[in-house]
């Protein structure tokens, strides 16, 4: 058993896999306390960890606490220790749209849209021909980021510093608000979702694609929106790519 660790921007994604199934699955603060809560349940049967390198600040909490609890076992870094193959990917690229992209291509063979509704919401389209002898026929054809719903208003209140950072409200808020705090989160909640939309309507447009798979935390608020359904999301898509390739 591996310890597979996505160190995002917001979250630390942990799964324990056997191979490239998954056994367990939690999304964490980078919190040392709550990452030893959810391993020490798993401690006996792991016997190293596959750490997919993302927010630097992420990155470096979870060395420590690996380097803390691992007590020795090895840790493979994606990207560095074991290597992502060439899917036509441009360079500097995020590894988990790679490894989402890998995964949800092998999972459900045929090209795909895969919308990564975290921090920053990528929507990136896939081709999938031959998936008998992986990575084969996977490859990258294109794709758009967006800011996350929380990302825009953390981002407009930084900008804007006499406006709160307030969570996003849902998408059927009443769009006459009569507070700033109001206008700001239904706003959010009200626009996030159709602008995802459009973005995933022009990108199937061109590609011809009509498969749509989902993962991230923001993924309720494109549900409410009718963007997706809940049959879409996988919310152990990267995690699930990453022990792929770690075998």
């Amino acid at each position: 058993m591996r310890l597979i660790a996505d160190c995002g921007n917001t979250n630390v994604k942990l799964a324990v896999a056997d191979s490239n199934r998954i056994e367990a699955f939690a999304r964490l603060p980078p919190d040392p306390a709550k990452l030893s809560a959810f391993f020490a349940v798993h401690d006996d049967a792991i016997t190293s960890c596959v750490a997919l390198p993302g927010s630097k600040a992420n990155s470096e909490i979870f060395r420590k606490w690996w380097k803390q609890v691992g007590k020795g076992r090895r840790r493979w870094l994606l990207g560095t220790d074991i290597t992502v193959p060439d899917l036509g990917q441009y360079p500097g690229i995020g590894l988990d749209r790679v490894v989402a992209g890998l995964a949800a291509c092998l999972r459900r063979r045929q090209p795909q849209i895969i919308i990564d509704a975290g921090t920053a919401t990528t929507i990136t389209a896939w081709h999938c021909a031959d998936t008998s002898a992986p990575p084969g026929g996977v490859g990258f054809l294109g794709g758009l980021i967006l800011p996350g719903a929380r990302t825009a208003i953390a981002g407009l209140a930084t900008l804007a510093p006499a406006l709160p950072a307030v969570d996003p409200h849902g998408p059927e808020s009443n769009a006459l608000q009569h507070s700033t705090v109001g206008a700001i989160g239904a706003a959010m909640g009200i626009g996030y979702g159709p602008m995802v939309a459009a973005c995933l309507v022009k990108l199937e447009r061109e590609t011809g694609i009509k498969s749509v798979v989902a993962t991230g935390g923001n993924c309720d608020l494109l549900i409410q929106s009718n963007v997706i359904n809940p049959d879409q999301v996988f919310e152990h898509l990267v995690v699930e790519g990453v022990a792929l390739l770690a075998g």
